[in-house]
């Protein structure tokens, strides 16, 4: 409180520089305002369906993240501001207000007093890119001509300091999201309406390709990545199913399992049946020997005879033919079966025709044992045919062992290599199916994408400004007043910080460390001149008041020493204001003063026990003694402890300094007892005022000013 208070004060006492000179700075700002230029606003509004849009990711009942919505609006608002994005409105609006700007009048494009800056300020070799039939080429011609060097008028364009065109004018846009909704507001403002409403326009369209080119530049690469690896998969996969059915074509595999199953099933019928024909062939080999012990020699011969062993050659033959016949073609047409039939005819022929030379060939018609010939060479002949059957039948399966076997060999090797080619087949069948799904996980992404990005839509078109903003005349110079206002007033503060003089209480109580009692105002000046008495004789009054409950009212003497620093701080004027009010009051009182009632040199003063050492009493009760400087001598102790008041004086407009606090420490610690009291002199009446209240005159100005002082708002 006393801090405000002390501003207060500060801001009343300075109050004509506080008046006066923000009042100076207002006028100054009104006249260079007078034409301040004026500025035109155009907003527009962006739907971007991020959050409330329909996508794929929707219709999967997908929830929304928040995070992600919040990531997404970021992403498109950086997009917006990027200079990437600003540098292309840059070339569109220059090319743009170059194409349809006119020097003659304003109109919806440029103002004519920009477009004739613009233009002479547009180097020749930079005119002739401009294409006035076409805004397209004429950009494209300006990014060919732009190169990063200061001499480039195009590249400085956007990268140096115009009002329309650079970065730092375009990075004024403001792009801000419309609470936690969908949408986006875009707003700009400039001193030209077509800039304006042209760059934000321009800006809309340049914005939307950047984020589609941005949103799709991935995907779409990795679109490419897989449809070529989908190609070259497929066509490796085309390629080995191919060699695979060339493969069959040369090997004559028509079903390798079923094969290998028929060649197997083959071998084991073979087996079977070499194993079936081996036992018939012993067994008759066993009987043809049981049976030719019993024939005699007669019967043996007929194994030499030229006849027989020919017709026998020939049944061989048949019988060779038939077991070929009869094993390899089982399932044989009806040409084979024919054959079969003719041989099977022909060996009974040939049978029946050695039987026949058998019977004539007989010489015995019995044998030794009693038994018939002709029974006994039937009985030989016939195992001998058997025996010719099998042996005929186990050749041709031999044969036939060595043909299973070559198909062994053909198709071992076979097996391997199919399994080889299926398994490169199924491998790339598993790879081109992984392609092809993330083929088409990335075509639904893009899709999605394609989806989200044409739900951008602009809700509020931008519309060309018709008038302008309202002028911030008003605000400018009301800044100005308050700034100034809170300059001066800073710098009043500053002052009254940093300056150590004893203008009043509370710099006095900061600066000595002491209470302050009271205080004597300066000579008054100006309107308090005619009221000087008065104010006199109130501080006089309030200084006898302030001490006076100190002082003792027995018959005991009141010594009150007046003291200061340095010489001509007022201790005279003091002493002598005091002394008057006891003698206005009746009371005996004496004023010693060392300019001409002792000396402050002489060994009496400086050593002096009591009063009595250097001066005379009579039978006054209050002794005031002004004493010297205390930079000039040393006041005896035992005098500053029998004294009822020490009353020192500060000079109000004097800077209080360290020695001024050391020898102020000094006297404290001298007096030994809180006698020791703090009197201003040569205050300001203001200052004078905190202790003995309002002086006059009584103005009612002046009573409203130490009200505000006081904080007083409700004394009438």
């Amino acid at each position: 409180m006393k801090i405000f208070k002390y501003i207060l004060r500060v801001i009343l006492k300075r109050r004509w520089y506080l008046i006066f000179f923000p009042l100076i700075a207002s006028i100054i700002a009104i006249i260079f305002t007078n034409n301040l230029t004026k500025t035109f606003k155009v907003t527009t509004t962006i739907f971007t369906g991020f959050a409330s849009g329909y996508s794929i990711e929707s219709e999967a009942n997908i929830a929304v993240n928040r995070e992600t919505v919040n990531t997404a609006m970021d992403n498109l608002m950086n997009i917006i501001k990027s200079k990437s994005t600003l540098e292309r409105v840059s070339y569109n609006l220059y090319a743009e207000n170059m194409i349809y700007g006119d020097s003659t009048k304003d109109n919806t494009t440029i103002y004519k007093n920009n477009y004739i800056e613009i233009f002479n300020r547009t180097p020749k070799d930079v005119r002739l890119l401009i294409d006035k039939k076409s805004i397209g080429n004429t950009v494209k011609n300006l990014r060919l001509y732009s190169q990063a060097s200061p001499r480039n008028f195009v590249y400085g364009l956007f990268n140096w300091n115009h009002q329309h065109y650079c970065y730092d004018a375009l990075n004024k846009i403001e792009v801000k999201r419309i609470g936690n909704s969908d949408m986006l507001e875009i707003s700009y403002e400039k001193d030209d309406p077509g800039v304006a409403y042209n760059t934000v326009k321009i800006l809309i369209d340049e914005f939307k390709n950047e984020y589609q080119l941005l949103r799709f530049g991935e995907t779409d690469s990795v679109i490419q990545y897989f449809q070529s690896e989908l190609a070259r998969v497929g066509a490796m996969l085309s390629n080995n199913e191919d060699s695979l059915t060339d493969y069959y074509v040369d090997k004559k595999i028509i079903n390798y399992s079923e094969q290998t199953n028929q060649i197997a099933f083959q071998d084991r019928e073979y087996n079977l049946e070499y194993l079936r024909l081996q036992m018939d062939y012993n067994s008759s080999k066993a009987v043809l020997k049981e049976i030719e012990k019993r024939m005699d020699i007669n019967l043996k011969s007929i194994k030499n005879n030229s006849i027989f062993i020919q017709k026998l050659n020939e049944i061989s033959n048949l019988r060779d033919e038939i077991a070929f016949i009869e094993i390899n073609h089982q399932d044989t047409t009806d040409k084979s079966k024919n054959q079969l039939e003719k041989r099977k005819r022909e060996i009974n022929n040939k049978e029946k025709e050695v039987s026949q030379f058998l019977n004539t060939y007989a010489n015995d018609r019995y044998t030794k044992e009693g038994i018939s010939s002709q029974n006994i060479i039937n009985e030989w002949f016939t195992e001998l045919m058997k025996n010719t059957k099998a042996e005929a039948e186990i050749k041709v399966l031999e044969k036939r062992r060595a043909e299973i076997d070559n198909e062994y060999s053909f198709f071992a090797p076979v097996g391997s290599t199919l399994k080889r080619k299926e398994r490169e087949i199924s491998f790339l069948e598993s790879t081109y199916l992984n392609i092809l799904h993330n083929l088409n996980s990335a075509l639904l992404r893009r899709k999605n994408l394609q989806m989200t990005s044409s739900s951008i839509k602009v809700i509020n078109p931008p519309m060309y400004p018709l008038n302008s903003n309202p002028s911030k005349r008003v605000m400018i110079i009301l800044g100005v007043l308050l700034g100034t206002f809170i300059f001066i007033l800073s710098y009043f503060i500053i002052l009254e910080l940093i300056d150590r003089t004893l203008k009043n209480k509370i710099k006095a109580q900061f600066l000595i460390g002491k209470e302050v009692i009271g205080a004597f105002p300066d000579s008054p000046k100006g309107k308090y001149r005619r009221h000087e008495k008065e104010i006199l004789d109130k501080s006089k009054h309030y200084l006898f008041n302030s001490i006076v409950n100190d002082l003792s009212s027995n018959n005991d003497l009141n010594i009150i020493n007046i003291i200061s620093n340095e010489k001509g701080e007022g201790k005279s004027f003091i002493a002598e204001n005091l002394l008057s009010i006891f003698v206005e009051k009746n009371i005996k009182a004496k004023l010693i003063s060392y300019h001409q009632d002792f000396n402050y040199e002489d060994s009496s003063y400086l050593l002096a026990n009591s009063i009595n050492d250097f001066c005379e009493v009579n039978d006054e009760k209050f002794i005031i003694i002004e004493h010297p400087s205390l930079i000039e001598s040393n006041i005896p102790i035992n005098i500053l402890k029998a004294s009822k008041i020490n009353l020192f004086i500060g000079l109000a407009s004097k800077a209080w300094k360290d020695n001024d606090q050391l020898l102020f420490e000094r006297l404290k610690k001298q007096c030994g007892k809180e006698n020791l009291y703090v009197y201003l002199n040569k205050t300001s009446i203001d200052a004078t005022e905190a202790f003995t209240g309002l002086l006059p005159p009584y103005s009612w100005i002046r009573k409203l000013i130490y009200n505000i002082i006081q904080l007083d708002f409700k004394t009438k």
